[in-house]
């Protein structure tokens, strides 16, 4: 019995920290965009979101989750109809941005730290993020040699996957149950699994942990993917953007976002 409660303790601690999930007690339901019936799409609050230089009077939101319904450690492993919503809000979000002349970059990042172990982890999200069309395009370029830089620093052997949305998919190029970081754009994008990483705990509960010098632990950098693409677009690290919440809940983005989205909303069509 004391192993049972354990092993809910653990469940609770990591349901907590993903706040991004409609099943976790920290999450706000005023930033729920859409709901399919096996996954989620969730708008990432002001304060946790990359900080654009956009163009007076262009819309400079629509950063955002792509989020499973039920329990999964990563995308790799989601069932077949699931993966099928995702691909369905994909399609959707691609088509919205470029109707605002603009591009998209998904991420995810899979790290020992962002599993507890004993069958418990942070629940699966994948990043949405929007950019312009000439970011979008340069993304490979940079990523490459971002992720190189990474391997070098890592002493990592294993190579930079190139995905292409066809063939070779991030479904059916990592193993499951395998860490990696997965960056993702139209037709195509690239998947690093992570080596060499410590065992660690992921204390604010954003995924990931955080790269210690000095000879501490080693982890894979938490903000390594949305980190790549503020330095493509002259932004600072994350890290360097720490803000407090929104007084109001983001009430003008939500409304701001759901009108931007009502145009492209696959999810329609399951309430009739």
């Amino acid at each position: 019995k004391s192993r049972q409660i354990a092993h809910h303790d653990a469940v609770s601690k990591w349901t907590s920290k993903s706040w991004w999930w409609m099943e976790s007690p920290k999450f706000d339901k005023r930033y729920l965009i859409a709901l399919g019936e096996k996954v989620s799409l969730v708008m990432t609050p002001t304060h946790k979101r990359l900080q654009q230089n956009a163009k007076k009077g262009a819309w400079d939101g629509g950063q955002c989750y792509i989020v499973p319904l039920s329990y999964s450690e990563s995308f790799v492993g989601l069932d077949e109809e699931v993966w099928y919503e995702v691909k369905r809000f994909q399609s959707s979000i691609r088509q919205m941005f470029r109707e605002e002349g603009r591009g998209v970059i998904f991420l995810e990042t899979v790290t020992r730290t962002s599993r507890g172990g004993g069958g418990t982890a942070l629940q699966a999200k994948l990043e949405v993020v929007p950019v312009s069309r000439s970011v979008e395009r340069d993304a490979p370029l940079y990523f490459k040699s971002a992720l190189a830089e990474v391997a070098q620093e890592w002493g990592t052997h294993s190579k930079v996957i190139t995905l292409d949305d066809n063939k070779k998919t991030l479904r059916n190029a990592v193993p499951k149950g395998f860490p990696y970081f997965y960056c993702g754009w139209e037709g195509g994008g690239f998947v690093q699994l992570i080596e060499n990483e410590e065992e660690g705990d992921d204390e604010d509960g954003d995924g990931g942990g955080g790269m210690r010098g000095g000879g501490g632990s080693k982890r894979f950098p938490r903000d390594f993917g949305i980190d790549t693409v503020g330095g493509m677009m002259d932004c600072d690290p994350m890290r360097f953007q720490r803000r407090s919440p929104s007084r109001d809940g983001d009430r003008g983005e939500i409304l701001q976002f759901c009108d931007k989205w009502k145009g492209f909303d696959w999810t329609l069509e399951l309430d009739g």
